[in-house]
């Protein structure tokens, strides 16, 4: 029988093995018919991304075993005093503690009346509503508990992956390395694990500024819309991609409504509270409950500061107060404080690197250049307002315990700021070619986020 074959055409030979392909294509380079998804492209994304991932993993499995090992070896040390006390279960009951309570209760049961009469309308709704979704999608088999940590692990991860490739893609591996280290390791960072909406709000923020660098605005004020309904710091994002927007030439026209759309979340929460509690700010009006109040910047830190000599001789009577500070507590209040000094400072250097690099960025490339993929490549102003917004906000935030106005405290302050990534760009910037300070950052880091987090494990007040 004949056969033609047409001259220089490549054929395909049958043997035991199957079809072989023509000669001259490797079989590993064989894909299906149609298929743009293959086996080196999966590889190209998990190298992509697995630095990050082993680094959240890592992190969460550590925090867990830690704990576990903690309430087993230590059952003696177990704090038991009303909303301290641990939950059931030695895994994953020692992170349920403090507010979380407030995050799965509105999960389970919305705002109803009697928890709005004891101010859960503080707590935004975007986490107990992914909370809500995990524990639906799962029919019920992880319980609330367990549906918020797998949020929380989740956006852990997703937070890492993308602080890492951000920060690689603008500055460099190494850079990125190092602030992916200590944005896991944090000191505050027990947060990330537990049912708090910390991490979640990371992972938005994010992926609003990865989204605004590569001038993404619409998807952008898409995901801080949802920002907007999980933390009021939102306000923050919504500001950096107004201000990205208008820099990028867009009309004033897009700008509003960029800036619109992203705080959508927030308004249909307060249309909520208008109907359910009839006042739409009702999330500002029971912090009150809570102590708080809004100071000018850094008057909690000045307070406590001046009464640094209590805090160590205590517990007794702070000056011109009669209020006991137990000894957990007062450790904390010297992590916030350090905290928000730390963040203070950072601050500044964020933005005086942000100064010198832009007028080195016009100077080389052009009013518009920016230079990417180096470790001298200017700092976006996103990063700026992001970390301007939110630092400031915690440091004008106070704490009168008990409502005593002579005394005043930080407390929250270290979870506040753990979430602002640009700081952990700046500290790595700053530190990335000295190996000494680099391990004395990280292993301090590392160090003192096991201890705030057994504090935590074992129920005592980690705010």
């Amino acid at each position: 029988m004949d056969s033609a074959v047409a001259i220089g055409e490549p054929t395909a030979v049958v043997t035991d093995e199957g079809l072989t392909p023509p000669h001259g294509t490797p079989r590993h380079q064989r894909k299906p018919p149609g298929s743009a998804w293959d086996t080196s492209t999966a590889r190209k994304v998990w190298t992509a991304i697995s630095t990050p991932f082993w680094i959240a993993v890592s992190r969460i499995g550590v925090g867990v075993v830690f704990a576990h090992l903690l309430v087993t070896l230590l059952p003696e040390a177990r704090q038991h005093i009303g909303d301290g006390s641990l939950s059931g279960g030695t895994w994953l009951g020692t992170f349920d503690n403090w507010d979380s309570i407030y995050y799965t209760s509105i999960a389970q049961h919305a705002y109803s009346t009697a928890t709005a009469n004891i101010s859960y309308t503080a707590f935004f709704p975007g986490y107990p509503l992914l909370i809500a979704a995990v524990h639906a999608i799962s029919f019920g088999t992880l319980d609330y508990v367990d549906s918020a940590m797998a949020v929380s692990w989740l956006a852990l991860t997703g937070a890492a992956i993308v602080l890492y490739r951000l920060v690689a893609r603008l500055f460099s591996v190494r850079v990125a390395l190092i602030a992916t280290v200590l944005f896991c390791w944090f000191p505050a960072s027990l947060f990330y694990l537990a049912p708090y909406s910390e991490a979640l709000f990371a992972l938005e923020i994010l992926v609003v500024v990865a989204l605004i660098e590569r001038k993404a605005f619409l998807a952008a004020a898409i995901v801080a819309a949802y920002a907007s309904a999980t933390s009021p710091e939102s306000i923050a994002l919504t500001l950096a991609l107004m201000i990205a927007a208008y820099l990028a030439g867009k009309g004033l026209q897009w700008v509003a409504a960029y800036g619109a759309i992203s705080i959508t979340g927030l308004v249909a929460y307060m249309l909520y509270l208008w109907g359910r509690v009839h006042h739409p700010l009702e999330f500002i009006t029971v912090q009150k409950f809570w102590h708080r109040s809004e100071n000018l910047p850094l008057v909690g830190l000045f307070r406590n500061i001046t009464a640094l000599r209590h805090f160590f001789v205590g517990p007794g009577e702070p000056p011109g107060a009669a209020l006991p500070t137990y000894a957990n507590i007062k450790y904390m209040w010297l992590l916030d404080d350090a905290s928000l000094a730390l963040a203070t400072i950072l601050l500044f250097a964020l933005i005086g690197m942000w100064v010198v690099r832009s007028r080195r960025a016009r100077a080389t490339t052009g009013a518009d250049g920016l230079l990417l993929g180096t470790e001298h490549s200017r700092i976006p102003t996103s990063f700026v307002v992001v970390a301007a917004v939110i630092v400031l906000l915690a440091a004008c935030t106070t704490i009168y315990p008990y409502g005593l106005s002579t005394y005043a405290s930080t407390e929250g302050e270290a979870r506040f700021v753990s979430i602002v990534f640009p700081l952990y760009v700046a500290a790595a910037l700053l530190i990335r070619r000295h190996a000494v300070l680099i391990a004395w950052a990280v292993g301090g880091c590392v160090a003192l986020a096991l201890l705030y987090q057994a504090l935590f494990n074992l129920g005592y007040w980690v705010t």
